[in-house]
């Protein structure tokens, strides 16, 4: 144990009161241990032996951060804070969206229960307002009503002239066929038998 102090000179040294001996063999004898419970005694702040600690699980970091990164590079906090000023909302509608975004992407459930989950079970962004569970609704009547408005956001941050995203485009395969005289005609050509997409092979194709 050693004593700090300043000498004559301004200079500051050290003076040792006792030792307590050398530390590995304090750790081999369980000393240590018994030197540091013996001081915690006389601490103003507690400290716990991490081998006494227990956890069922861990709030979400990770996946909430990703979400965030998304909702920021598509730039949707500033459209919902946008449309809440235009509606008249007094409270967060862009953290009400955010919040049920999130959880469809994580975790999807009821509202209810996304309400409990949002505030239970992850990690929310700094400055996240907490809303209740009727503004959770309420929001889901705003972003019915201005629908087209989000979609069209959504739109021209994910596809525009620099930054041509969109790779995924669906149609109907459905097959099409004639039923009646299966005679070829001068007129309509394309009237013939033929394999359609069923492999109805019976049946004129269209």
């Amino acid at each position: 144990m050693v004593e700090a102090f300043r000498g004559p000179d301004g200079k500051k040294r050290h003076n040792t009161l006792f030792r307590l001996g050398e530390a590995s063999a304090l750790r081999e004898t369980g000393e240590l241990d018994r030197i540091i419970s013996a001081l915690q005694a006389h601490a103003e702040r507690r400290y716990v032996d991490v081998d006494e600690l227990e956890f069922d699980q861990a709030p979400m970091i990770g996946t909430m951060a990703a979400v965030r990164a998304l909702w920021d590079d598509l730039e949707l906090q500033q459209l919902f804070e946008g449309l809440a000023v235009e509606v008249g909302v007094s409270w967060s509608l862009a953290d009400a969206v955010f919040a049920m975004l999130a959880g469809r992407l994580v975790d999807p459930a009821s509202k209810r229960r996304t309400h409990r989950w949002i505030v239970n079970d992850v990690v929310a962004p700094e400055g996240f307002s907490f809303p209740t569970l009727e503004q959770y609704y309420r929001a889901l009547d705003v972003v019915c009503e201005h629908k087209n408005v989000i979609e069209r956001h959504v739109y021209s941050r994910v596809c525009d002239l620099t930054n041509l995203q969109l790779t995924l485009a669906c149609y109907d395969l459905t097959s099409s066929y004639l039923e009646g005289d299966p005679a070829s005609h001068d007129r309509f050509p394309s009237k013939a038998f033929g394999d359609c997409r069923d492999h109805r092979s019976t049946a004129p194709r269209s």
